[in-house]
């Protein structure tokens, strides 16, 4: 797996919504925050359905093709500290 300092920065023109910004100071600050908002509440969306997955017992995991350990990782991610209760 690569470090972090691996991941090249993007330094060129960029598209935002369809609009194009030559570079990251180009973008107007409204622009950061409504991305801002966006990848918050996409967070928030993937922990309320890891929280509804949390909710399911063995007999509903494998009604969606999931294992007991497969959910388990995946709810992990927005709650590192679950235990199913079985």
């Amino acid at each position: 797996m690569d470090t972090i300092e691996s991941i090249p920065f993007r330094r060129g023109p960029f598209t935002i919504a369809g609009v194009r910004y030559e570079n990251a100071g180009a973008v107007p600050f409204r622009i950061w925050m409504r991305v801002l908002g966006a990848m918050i509440g996409e967070k928030l969306e993937k922990r309320r359905t890891r929280i509804h997955l949390s909710e399911l017992d063995a007999d509903g995991l494998e009604d969606i093709g999931l294992t007991v350990d497969q959910a388990n990782r995946e709810i992990r991610k927005s709650l590192p500290f679950f235990e199913r209760h079985r």
